[in-house]
């Protein structure tokens, strides 16, 4: 399974992708996870969506919460009815979407999105997105090992 952390670390809450990689890569998990930090730009996605491996994304999302709320989205589900999204980065993620399907089938994909409470250069990630944190790595944990248990089953 992949997990992708997007987000440009020298803006606040925006680097929260690359920070879960951080602590990921601190954990003992016992199931094998592939860890890739991906920057500021969606586009990045692109190899990955067309790959068979799962793939967990972990961004910042203004979704109109209260910062820190974390939130799960599976891509088929959320994106098969959206036809714009907003990004912070140079492709949305939308759009990359819609060319990896074009180019031909996709991995299953998740997305974890935290709302920000600032993404302003040169502030460091704020006190709510913080605290989401565990919250963020006990989500991707169990994916990574309900997905470990399917393929065993199977």
């Amino acid at each position: 399974m992949k997990i992708i952390g997007l987000g440009n670390r020298l803006r606040g809450d925006d680097g929260i992708g690359p920070v879960v990689l951080d602590s990921l890569k601190k954990k003992d998990i016992p199931i094998p996870l592939q860890v890739i930090e991906a920057g500021a730009d969606a586009f990045t996605l692109l190899e990955h969506l067309n790959d068979s491996e799962p793939i967990i994304i972990v961004d910042c999302a203004d979704m109109g919460f209260e910062p820190g709320t974390v939130k799960v989205f599976d891509v088929n589900e959320h994106f098969a009815m959206q036809h714009d999204f907003i990004s912070l980065h140079g492709f949305s993620f939308a759009e990359v979407l819609r060319l990896a399907q074009a180019m031909g089938p996709i991995a299953p994909c998740k997305i974890i999105g935290v709302q920000p409470a600032t993404i302003e250069f040169g502030q460091p990630i704020s006190r709510a997105v913080n605290k989401a944190l565990p919250e963020i790595l006990n989500l991707i944990i169990e994916e990574a090992q309900a997905y470990a248990e399917e393929n065993l089953n199977h």
